[in-house]
């Protein structure tokens, strides 16, 4: 895995080059994902094929038969699998590709539009640069957006606009990554009103839509808080640590374009936030979809670049150039998805739902909710799509729960904490290792900064299950 575009140099685009990104330290991540695939084809070997009866939802969203398992003929992953596994990986991720390829490549265009380097001055003199505040004030800001719309893929969006803002103030690699990485993620994964985590599991479980809001909140809060305060005091260390002469890690970013005319810039970055501003009412009220995203973000970066003084050849240009950037991570995300193609074609993914259900129905209570929340952090690997796991887990583990007297409510708030919380480790999650390779940090270096954290952050979750189960958490 090499430097990605928005890497402290801000140019280069390279798969495998880069010292601080792993280039003979570590395998590429195309190695890494490769291998999963391989992983997941010789578990189609060894577990038993099987499958659940399906129905289709008022929404139109597939959904699984409760006690519908049945074992079916064995269908393991051949030489044609392996071989088709990463075109029908890309296939099936499409929008997801085009969403990181057609966002990444925009935000590039409005930074060569100047707007960014005028926004992070304001940025800078607002907080005094101190860390202590800046990081919070942007991780919150993410983790909010994400927190009632989920898009933890926005991270890719926000990665550039973080990049030279932190680096500015000494911070590495790892730390700006975590900002725009973390702030996403974790927003999502305790968010209140995510549509795809929330909306769906509320209404394949029968409770009222987005119930319960006040204690997702709480959680919401204690978890973002927890992870500002974890960046911070790692940012601290790297500033602290820091030599005189930069090293590649820690340099400023330098200018690869040259800046927008001086009267243009502040028009520019006006109508920047404005749009934005709209961009967000508008996916709050209307819950656009991943191609509606892409548009928008498309014609975002057009008019704030003829604002600030661009001509059409170079806005042109510009996209030529962004899309170069971006087109390692666009791809990383259709590869990580070929490893739920192969688990799916080879017809195991159902059978890991069922023995999971029936290892949760055999624990006493309280274990019983820890234990949907482990299954669903470690069926994250096989499916890291929230709305995908909760259409395939919910139905079987509702009926599960019930008979094992937790709530409904406690149920879809184990497999909603569970989903999110693994996605920032998963290779398979296609949005975070895209937004890996963009920013040039190794996978290793990152799964060693993020474990600790992920462990105090499950903690939380544990803790918070057990006492909504203790509180007979509701309705039903």
């Amino acid at each position: 895995m090499g430097p990605g575009p928005y890497d402290w140099a801000m140019g280069s685009g390279g798969a495998s080059t880069d010292r601080g990104a792993g280039g003979g330290r570590g395998p590429d991540i195309y190695a890494v994902l490769a291998g999963m695939i391989l992983v997941a084809a010789v578990l189609t070997w060894w577990i038993p094929a099987g499958r659940y009866e399906r129905t289709v939802l008022p929404n139109g969203r597939e959904t699984v038969v409760s006690g519908s398992y049945q074992e079916v003929e064995r269908s393991p992953a051949g030489v044609r699998e392996l071989i088709t596994a990463i075109p029908d990986g890309l296939t099936d991720a499409a929008s997801v590709v085009f969403l990181v390829l057609l966002v990444g490549g925009s935000v590039g265009v409005i930074r060569r539009a100047g707007v960014m380097d005028l926004g992070i001055r304001r940025l800078i003199r607002l907080t005094r640069g101190r860390i202590g505040l800046l990081i919070p004030a942007l991780m919150f800001a993410f983790a909010a957006i994400s927190g009632v719309v989920g898009m933890q893929e926005l991270s890719i969006a926000w990665l550039p606009i973080v990049a030279p803002l932190l680096a500015s103030q000494g911070c590495g690699r790892r730390t700006i990554l975590a900002v725009a990485l973390l702030g996403p993620s974790f927003g999502s994964a305790f968010g209140v009103t995510v549509p795809s985590t929330v909306g769906i599991g509320h209404q394949i479980a029968g409770l009222p839509m987005f119930s319960g809001a006040s204690y997702r909140f709480a959680f919401f809060l204690l978890v973002q808080a927890t992870a500002a305060w974890w960046v911070v005091r790692r940012a601290r260390r790297e500033i602290e640590a820091r030599p005189a002469t930069p090293t590649p890690d820690q340099a400023p970013p330098r200018e690869t374009d040259p800046p927008a005319p001086s009267q243009r810039p502040r028009a520019a970055g006006i109508a920047a936030l404005a749009l934005f501003g709209a961009f967000v009412f508008g996916v709050l009220l209307l819950r656009p979809g991943f191609e509606e995203i892409s548009g928008a973000f498309l014609a975002i970066a057009v008019i704030v670049s003829l604002i600030a003084g661009h001509g059409v050849n170079r806005i042109c240009a510009s996209f030529n150039e962004s899309f170069r950037e971006i087109l390692v991570g666009a791809l990383v995300c259709g590869l990580a998805r070929g490893v739920a193609v192969v688990m799916t074609e080879g017809q195991v993914m159902d059978t890991v739902v069922f023995w999971t259900a029936r290892l949760v129905e055999s624990l006493p209570e309280g274990a019983a909710v820890l234990g949907i929340l482990a299954g669903q952090a470690g069926f994250n690997f096989f499916v890291p799509s929230g709305s995908g796991q909760a259409l395939v887990t919910l139905p079987v583990l509702v009926p599960v729960g019930d008979l094992s007297g937790i709530t409904r409510q406690v149920v879809v708030l184990a497999t909603q904490w569970g989903d999110g919380m693994t996605n920032v480790v998963f290779p398979t999650s296609g949005y975070f290792m895209a937004t890996l390779v963009l920013a040039g940090v190794r996978l290793g270096a990152w799964l060693r900064y993020v474990a600790p954290l992920l462990l105090i952050v499950g903690g939380i979750a544990g803790v918070g299950l057990l006492l909504a189960q203790a509180i007979s958490l509701g309705p039903f």
